[in-house]
């Protein structure tokens, strides 16, 4: 018997051997790939001098002394797969599942796809090769004035880590390459902008040319669709079709075509918005963009910008064409010693499109019924500094006009960049003035977890952008009538300085970023730093990172700022004083690589803000965070 079993069990082995070739088929999931992250994120915060958020009853409220957060307050999630296929050599898709649950023990709190699902194809002819996009969110951009994102001259601090900062093997290549670019690598959202819809490029047509064109939403055209309620009961239902309580049309439509020629290029861009704010779709909100963009490389110079006229129509308002202007000549340092950088720009106050790389602070939009009951973020507009905003170097605002000017020196390892910028208001239309804050302004938008809240704080001043905030300054050398008398001009003042050198055999990278910035009545080649500007603000950033052995980087960093304020200015009832603002940071952290695609990251800084003149502004604490990022 036992010998009859094992004759089977043989003859069984034999088969399935000698039936493998025939009946194993191709891999159906060839083409076919996951990849992602998974983050985990707490942090811990202790107020040893508690933060009045708001007063009530004229009683000032605290936030709590102590607070545990697990998960992100920037509302990113923690657990993201990427799924990409490509079926066949022309065509290919992609999404995304994210998880995020605050590991509260409820696992429904966040779960969907966060780009949706996004079709590609191309194909190739004779005359050119086509590229579409469709479907999901799309990252897309064009030019400066009709659709993209400022990118600025890579001065900032690389202390706190965002969460979409990548990982890499090396666990020093992230400070390695700031000291060599200025810059570190950032993901495909940088400078670009959200789009919704069909994006087509055409490439390699007759003559040098090449069209881009887009139709859909844009993360300030999107649209909030709501399910009617009780909808299998509604009588407007039938049988399984959903009705929704807003069909309110919010798109765009924009194009590009460009003609190469050498190493130059010129492009005709046009960029159209159009929404309504009513239900009945009758009162039109709408801008038009029209712009030339050129660029033109030459052996000593580079002579780029774009020209073009901007049109806005809503219900309130139907603005003259308004221009917008900008110019940049790159100097190559064999003409003038050291590679110099000049911009200059003019915008009018009636150029107004909130997709472009330029600041609105002169026309306030009307709100699109396309937004829903809710003005929720990507219905209208995301959030943005107005006003007449201090901004950075190179960022530019219409109603404004100015030069930047930027070189950079090296002398063997250290490298110091330089920006100069003066600029001043076309038209006097805003009685305030708007600034951030470069030191613990990350801080201070997680008091308001979840949430970007305008004119918030004890003084009603403060709004909260995506990681970081601004403070409004209301002037008081007004008219009688309460009009703008006076002309404002706007100085800053920029300083980078990056030095490496080697201890014990391993790289230590010191930074220092400086920032300097005023607006005055008069016109000032440089910043103003007396009591004659309206608001001085000065910031002073430095970093130090040193790495111990090939898994270990230790991380430094102070931060210094002030901000000041004249009696042209409003004051304190109490004090009789306008602003006098001082905050300061001291910060260590650890980078620790566990494995080539796992790494810790630990943070912990000290974090003191004040005011000197208005009592209730002011906090101080300790805030540690602890990052694990897993990449695949």
């Amino acid at each position: 018997m036992k010998f009859f079993i094992l004759s089977i069990s043989i003859f069984l082995s034999c088969f399935a051997l000698g039936q493998e070739d025939t009946i194993v088929k191709e891999a159906p999931l060839q083409g076919f790939n996951i990849s992602g992250n998974y983050r985990f994120f707490a942090q811990h915060r202790v107020f040893t001098n508690p933060f009045a958020f708001e007063v009530a009853n004229e009683e000032p409220i605290y936030l709590a002394k102590r607070s545990i957060l697990i998960g992100d307050a920037t509302q990113l999630p923690e657990l993201t797969l990427n799924i990409a296929g490509n079926p066949t050599p022309g065509t290919s898709f992609g999404t995304d599942l994210v998880v995020w649950n605050q590991n509260n023990g409820d696992f429904d709190y966040y779960r969907n796809l966060q780009l949706g699902i996004n079709l590609y194809g191309s194909f190739t002819t004779k005359y050119a090769s086509v590229n579409i996009r469709a479907g999901g969110i799309h990252w897309h951009s064009m030019t400066p004035f009709t659709m993209k994102s400022f990118a600025g001259y890579n001065r900032y601090s690389i202390f706190d880590r965002n969460p979409w900062d990548p990982q890499f093997k090396d666990i020093n290549k992230r400070y390695d390459d700031y000291y060599k670019n200025g810059a570190i690598s950032q993901d495909t959202r940088w400078a670009q902008q959200a789009v919704q819809g069909f994006i087509i490029d055409v490439n390699e047509l007759p003559l040098g040319l090449s069209l881009n064109m887009m139709y859909g939403k844009t993360q300030n055209a999107g649209s909030a669709f709501n399910t009617a309620a009780n909808v299998s009961s509604d009588s407007t239902s039938n049988n399984f079709i959903k009705f929704f309580d807003n069909t309110i049309p919010n798109n765009v439509i924009a194009g590009s075509l460009t003609k190469t020629f050498n190493k130059h290029r010129i492009s005709l861009n046009s960029f159209n918005r159009r929404s309504y704010s009513d239900p009945q779709a009758l009162d039109v909100i709408q801008n038009n963009i029209l712009t030339s963009e050129f660029n033109f490389q030459y052996d000593k110079l580079a002579i780029s910008g774009e020209i073009g006229v901007a049109h806005y129509q809503d219900v309130f308002q139907d603005l003259d064409p308004g221009e917008m202007i900008s110019l940049k000549v790159n100097l190559n340092k064999s003409l003038t010693k050291i590679p110099i950088e000049i911009h200059a720009y003019r915008i009018s106050p009636n150029a107004v499109n909130n997709n472009a790389e330029f600041v609105n602070t002169s026309v306030t939009e009307a709100t699109s019924a396309a937004a829903g009951t809710q003005l929720a973020i990507g219905a209208n507009g995301v959030l943005q500094q107005s006003g007449s905003a201090m901004l950075g170097m190179g960022q530019m605002a219409n109603n404004r006009q100015g030069v930047n000017i930027n070189t950079e020196i090296k002398i063997d390892d250290f490298s110091l960049s330089i920006g100069n910028g003066v600029s001043k208001e076309i038209e006097n239309k805003n009685n305030s003035l708007t600034y951030g804050h470069a030191i613990n302004g990350l801080t201070m938008s997680q008091f308001w977890r979840f949430a970007f809240p305008q004119n918030v704080g004890p003084y009603n001043r403060t709004t909260v952008l995506f990681r970081g905030v601004y403070e409004t300054v209301n002037l008081t050398d007004l008219s009688n009538n309460g009009e703008v008398v006076n002309d404002k001009y706007f100085n800053n003042i920029e300083l980078q300085a990056k030095y490496k050198f080697k201890l014990f055999n391993n790289p230590w990278y010191l930074f220092y970023l400086g920032s300097y910035n005023s607006v005055q009545t008069n016109f000032s080649p440089v910043t103003v730093f007396s009591e004659k500007a309206y608001i001085r603000y000065y910031s002073h950033q430095f970093e130090s990172y040193y790495r111990i052995t090939p898994k270990v980087v230790l991380s430094q960093y102070l931060g210094w700022e002030r901000a000041i304020a004249n009696y042209d200015t409003e004051v304190d009832i109490t004090s009789e004083r306008p602003r006098n603002q001082e905050g300061i940071a001291v910060g260590f952290g650890v980078d620790y690589m566990i494995a080539k695609n796992t790494a810790i990251y630990l943070r912990h800084r000290y974090f003191k803000f004040e005011d000197r003149n208005f009592a209730l502004e002011q906090f101080a604490g300790h805030e540690t965070t602890f990052e694990l990022k897993i990449t695949f």
